[in-house]
């Protein structure tokens, strides 16, 4: 009697899962002019761009289930920006006589202001850095006296008025713009100076001697901007 040999087949029901793989970054576009409708392309991984966009968790199924469902997500990092004028970098005095009298042992000008404008998204401080007097070593005295103020005033405010603080001094001072609605709409501050001469100030030119400069910080850099360059990492 012959022997048989029986195989068996077993079905294995198989479900296969399937999901895009096609994560990164996205192409996107702005519209220039705003409200023109029209958009303007931006390909993904520019630097430089305005905006730029990454897309990430896909997902997928394959099978007879009624439902699916699926956690979704959208979510923004906004960076912090400026933009900023300043109407002056530089005052030139040229002093014709110490004061209006000839007898007159000193004297006091004040000159009318340079104007800043601010507008951000968040906090910015203005920061002060080599002020001091003016100076000329072979002048007989050597130094002209300098004062600053900050306001919103039409003329100076009287000598004596503690909103004027010494050259030195405003080294010292922070003028900080808190995030606010104004803020975002732009917000303009006046900078005043007046200065002290002498009659022991020889006809000689003066000038700051340590290079004054401002500086403009923001407070908020996302840790995807390059703070040096306020481009994408």
């Amino acid at each position: 009697m012959k022997k048989g040999i029986i195989i068996l087949l077993l079905t294995i029901p198989l479900v296969i899962v399937w999901a895009q793989t096609d994560c990164g970054e996205c192409n996107t576009w702005f519209e220039d002019p705003p409200v023109s409708g029209n958009w303007i392309y931006q390909q993904a991984g520019n630097n430089q761009a305005l905006t730029r966009c990454w897309k990430d968790g896909p997902t997928g199924g394959l099978c007879n289930r009624r439902f699916y469902r699926f956690n979704f997500r959208n979510s923004a990092s906004m960076a912090q920006w400026i933009e900023w004028s300043i109407s002056g970098t530089e005052w030139k005095w040229k002093i014709r006589k110490v004061g209006p009298n000839i007898c007159q042992t000193d004297g006091y000008y004040a000159a009318d202001c340079i104007t800043w404008w601010i507008k951000s998204n968040y906090d910015v401080d203005v920061t002060f850095s080599g002020f001091g007097d003016l100076y000329n070593p072979t002048s007989i005295d050597k130094w002209i006296e300098v004062w600053y103020a900050w306001g919103e005033f039409n003329i100076p405010p009287p000598k004596n008025d503690p909103r004027w603080i010494r050259a030195s001094a405003l080294n010292n001072k922070v003028i900080r713009f808190s995030d606010s609605n104004e803020l975002h709409s732009g917000i303009s501050f006046k900078f005043w100076n007046y200065i002290h001469v002498t009659p022991c100030n020889s006809a000689c030119e003066y000038s700051d001697p340590n290079g004054a400069t401002i500086t403009l910080t923001l407070k908020c850099i996302k840790p995807w901007i390059n703070p040096q360059t306020g481009y994408y990492q």
